[in-house]
């Protein structure tokens, strides 16, 4: 299992027990959040959902540097 799969279930259990704090590991590190409501809880186990999809892409910005007139 990943470890985005395991936060996605730690954040599954913590919504099925009505938990705001989650609790999990990463990389050996025990970490704990505390979310301020469900809705935040959700928000953050769709954004996980997204990634695990692929769904969810970076936007990239372009900046186009012209040089100054002496």
């Amino acid at each position: 299992m990943t470890t985005l799969d395991e936060e996605i279930a730690a954040l599954r259990e913590a919504i099925a027990s009505g938990a705001l704090k989650v609790r999990s590991r990463v990389n050996g590190v025990e970490k704990e959040v505390a979310y301020a409501s469900y809705d935040d809880l959700r928000k953050r186990l769709d954004f996980l959902r997204g990634l695990q999809a692929g769904g969810l892409r970076r936007k990239a910005i372009l900046a186009a540097v012209h040089p100054g007139r002496s």
